[in-house]
């Protein structure tokens, strides 16, 4: 199984994604970020067996934090692909930090990022 990672985001915010070998995505919109992400989160390396092709998607907070709760609760009823905000160059920088620590406590049982 060979899992890729993606991100999702503003065309100038990813570029430096691309240089590491990361799938990119641009989007202009919250609701073309939101598309393009439902989209990613159902690709799948093998229609029998059900394995999906991403293992991370990450997505610039500026779009994420604008996703729905159902859309949030869909995404974290699979364990793969996580789909993970990163800082983008909005003004809040901690929403994807805060945003993480919940993952991880609902991971791990207690937050061990703080």
């Amino acid at each position: 199984m060979n899992f890729k990672l993606a991100v999702v985001g503003n065309a100038n915010s990813i570029l430096l994604y691309r240089a590491f070998g990361v799938e990119s995505f641009a989007v202009a919109t919250s609701s073309e970020c939101q598309k393009k992400t439902e989209e990613l989160f159902f690709l799948l390396q093998n229609d029998e067996k059900k394995i999906p092709q991403f293992a991370v998607i990450f997505v610039e907070d500026e779009f994420y934090k604008n996703f729905s709760a159902d859309l949030l609760e869909k995404f974290a009823r699979r364990p793969l692909p996580a789909v993970v905000p990163v800082p983008s160059s909005g003004k809040n920088k901690n929403f994807a930090k805060n945003r993480l620590r919940k993952i991880v406590e609902r991971a791990v049982g207690s937050d061990i990022l703080n």
